[in-house]
């Protein structure tokens, strides 16, 4: 059951935790006070910062610039435009640190859109080295650019900065907890994501789903089954009918060595009609198949598959069926199924079980003719369907064909020993 135990979020989901701030809430004041009034103050992401920052102006002889700048952006969509801007703005010796971090953000927003993301990498880090943004820019950008550093594959980057934002933030925000766990996660750090998720989900009092996957993934890396079942099972509380997250439950159960609640968690999304592929009938047939006396629930459980044609009758489920059927002492379940694998199989192994098991219901010349179909197959050991031909013929009373078929016998390895003892015997 290995495939089902992949719980993983991709990193899309990870940094769709939170969105990205847009540039357009990070406009030069002068401007962004003519659009809103002093009522509709935007709400704080980050109230608790406790970074202190000279209050940004826009000097006279930029604002135009500046406006111009984020119009691009913004309302013309003209990011090439607006890079441009954004890079005469930053080459001004006569900026001030507040304008070169504007600039900066605008031109990484730019440079992202176009698709360029070394460079809007390159851009927001030096919006924070200017250091001349107000805490919910100057903490939004390094949000950014800590998402843009994990959705390209640097966890090495994305981890310090996540850091570094919480700390200097104080947030309680779990959004931003669970990014820096899942940061941890993708660089395959699994005990700092584990202990980065408690904090997620003790930061409210009902954990996302998303939270609690992550949580079972990385205890599934740090081989820690029991710790991966409990995260599991609070995630199957809340998304009861989501067949992944129970197939990896009963993975986990597996992985404990407790094949008796896989079976039951497996069992109550087969009562609820989840199971709706043939490997999720197969996971359960073959738990059934390592307990021993459970040969009748085998049976229940691949003629459902095969009664809903989830289940094919191809070869490895008739052979399952008939093995099962065979060991629960069915025995006329166990000769019709064996008959009707045996016509698929071109090896000849599953006639030679059909001809053992007709052997031992004493039906001698049947098995005699399914020994010898399994023998023009070519089947691997062909000294057992001599063995089970001069059974046959013994019991048939055909004295010839009894020593012809144990001295064919003898050449195998398999059965020299027992034909020529036989041999020895007859008269």
């Amino acid at each position: 059951m290995a495939a089902t135990r992949t719980v993983l979020l991709g990193i899309a989901v990870l940094t769709a935790a939170f969105a990205a701030m847009p540039v357009d809430a990070q406009m030069p004041r002068d401007a962004r006070d003519r659009d809103r009034g002093a009522e509709e103050a935007p709400a704080k992401f980050f109230p608790d910062a406790t970074r202190v920052v000279e209050e940004g102006k826009v000097s006279r002889g930029l604002q135009r610039q500046l406006n111009d700048m984020i119009a691009a952006l913004n309302e013309k969509g003209d990011p090439a435009k607006a890079r441009e801007l954004a890079e005469a703005v930053l080459a001004n010796e006569r900026a001030n640190a507040y304008e070169k971090s504007v600039a900066a953000q605008v031109a990484g927003s730019a440079a992202g859109e176009l698709d360029d993301i070394p460079a809007s990498i390159a851009y927001m880090e030096r919006a924070i080295a200017e250091n001349g943004l107000d805490n919910e820019q100057h903490y939004g950008t390094m949000q950014n650019l800590a998402i843009t550093y994990l959705s390209n594959e640097q966890s090495d980057k994305a981890i310090p900065l996540f850091a570094r934002l919480i700390e200097e933030t104080k947030t309680t925000n779990p959004d931003f907890h669970f990014a820096l766990a899942g940061a941890y996660y993708e660089s395959e750090q699994y005990p700092q994501a584990i202990e980065a998720l408690k904090r997620t989900i003790a930061l409210t009092p009902t954990p996302k789903p998303e939270w609690l996957r992550l949580l079972a993934s990385a205890h599934t890396e740090s081989e820690q089954p029991a710790e991966a079942a409990q995260a599991l099972e609070r995630l199957v509380a809340l998304q009861p009918d989501d067949k992944r997250l129970i197939l990896a439950l009963a993975s986990s159960y597996i992985d404990l060595e407790q094949a008796d609640k896989a079976i039951a968690t497996i069992e109550g999304a087969r009562s609820r009609g989840l199971l709706t592929e043939a490997r999720d009938y197969q996971n359960l047939y073959a738990l059934y198949f390592n307990i021993d006396g459970k040969e009748k629930e085998v049976i229940a459980v691949i003629n459902e598959g095969l009664s809903k044609g989830i289940l094919s009758r191809d070869l490895p489920t008739l052979n399952a069926l008939a093995q099962a059927a065979y060991f629960a002492e069915d025995m006329e379940l166990a000769i019709n199924t064996y008959k009707e694998g045996a016509a698929l199989d071109p090896k000849g192994e599953t006639a030679l079980n059909y001809a053992k098991v007709l052997s031992s219901e004493a039906r001698d010349a049947e098995a005699r003719d399914a020994a010898k179909a399994a023998l023009a197959k070519g089947v691997a050991k062909p000294g057992e369907a001599w063995m089970v031909i001069a059974r046959s013929e013994n019991e048939l009373d055909n004295r010839p064909a009894v020593r012809a078929a144990l001295q064919e016998a003898a050449k195998y390895p398999e059965t020299r020993e027992q034909a020529n003892r036989m041999l020895s015997q007859l008269r």
